[in-house]
């Protein structure tokens, strides 16, 4: 589980990274399943994340499809998707997808990230 802290990472450079490490400006044939979103927990957030994508969006070639919309309640995914990097590591799926958003994110947002602990 993700927990939000913005004395840590504030919620620019946070949604920054959430629209560069996945499909942000494209609308799909899944996305009325998986949907580009923002989802905040106050009305306060709402504004600032509306704020980012103004900001942010620019910087895209194409318009965001990303929406900001009221967090309502989490619900885990289904376990055989949990973790899945680590338990499908070298699959094909990992090193087409996941494993060049991970290199992006090491690359251009390396100073947000923690050290592995071994």
């Amino acid at each position: 589980m993700l927990t939000f802290q913005p004395e840590i990472i504030s919620l620019g450079p946070l949604i920054e990274i959430h629209l560069r490490t996945h499909s942000s400006t494209s609308n799909h044939a899944m996305r009325q399943k998986y949907r580009s979103a923002i989802y905040a927990m106050d009305e306060a957030q709402t504004e600032a994340a509306r704020r980012v994508l103004a900001e942010v969006g620019t910087g895209f070639d194409a318009p965001l499809v990303t929406r900001v919309l009221p967090f309502r309640a989490f619900r885990a995914s289904d376990e055989r998707f949990q973790r899945y990097a680590e338990k499908n590591a070298g699959g094909p799926f990992c090193t087409t997808y996941i494993d060049p958003k991970l290199a992006l994110l090491r690359k251009e947002f390396g100073v947000f990230l923690r050290p592995v602990s071994e």
